[in-house]
């Protein structure tokens, strides 16, 4: 796939194929998951905007997209927009510029960079920041065919794009600026700690559902059996009193009957 996929066209048909069926129900259900996340971010997602002066008028936009499971938790995710040579002769707009992604999302790490990267769709500043064998090797198990598809933080940061008019020049130009690799790059985390942290993540998660799920169980457990509850201790019966031999004023035992 050449330079010159637009982030509509992305967004259309990653694939860049025949026009496949489904095409609205994804784009509904990646809208659905965005508008809960914005919800639980309490509308805001962070992003920078960068103005290179290269020849290509190339802007890049760099995001923390939310994860959807893990809350507090946040991918970088890059955009790079920026013109080829018919876009330069037909002066076009910023909906069709090409465009070029980076995201240290463990869904495009482990199965979409080595196919985005042969499709010219890797940003190549942001090589440094990915796993080298994730650009190297194909995903084999994961995309055998080593397509294009959507990757859910890519569409999120699409959605973030169109909900602050970014693909608006005057707007994407008020926020921008001067760019510099050596800038951007210490901003993102490099894919395989986040990776990491996103699995120490989950098994955190993971830990507190159990924990939840337990004591969910117990008092379950409790409310249909009362004698379970915690602080309710069972009354012994008393046992009979053994009787002693009857003394006398005189401080003789009484002699009993021997017991057989």
């Amino acid at each position: 796939m050449a330079d010159g996929m637009s982030f509509d066209k992305y967004i259309d048909n990653p694939s860049g194929g025949q026009v496949f069926t489904n095409r609205q129900m994804y784009k509904a259900m990646y809208k659905s998951k965005f508008d809960k996340i914005l919800v639980r971010e309490q509308g805001q997602i962070k992003f920078t905007v960068y103005k290179s002066e290269d020849a290509n008028d190339s802007y890049y936009i760099h995001m923390k997209i939310p994860s959807e499971v893990i809350e507090k938790f946040y991918y970088d995710v890059v955009i790079q927009l920026f013109t080829t040579e018919n876009s330069k002769k037909n002066n076009v707009n910023l909906r069709e510029y090409a465009v070029k992604f980076y995201s240290n999302d463990p869904a495009f790490v482990y199965t979409f960079a080595h196919s985005f990267k042969k499709n010219n769709l890797f940003i190549k500043d942001l090589e440094p920041k990915m796993l080298k064998r994730a650009l190297k090797d194909k995903a084999e198990i994961r995309n055998p065919k080593d397509n294009v598809w959507y990757v859910k933080s890519l569409v999120f940061a699409y959605l973030t794009m169109e909900k602050y008019h970014l693909f608006n020049r005057p707007m994407l130009n008020q926020h921008a600026i001067k760019y510099n690799k050596n800038i951007i790059l210490p901003k993102i985390t490099s894919a395989d700690i986040k990776v990491k942290d996103r699995q120490h993540e989950q098994e955190l998660l993971e830990e507190k559902q159990r924990r939840e799920k337990e004591s969910k169980r117990k008092e379950l457990q409790n409310r249909a059996n009362p004698k379970n509850l915690v602080g309710v201790s069972k009354v012994t019966k008393v046992s009979n009193v053994t009787k002693t031999s009857k003394v006398t004023k005189t401080g003789k035992v009484t002699k009993r009957s021997k017991i057989t």
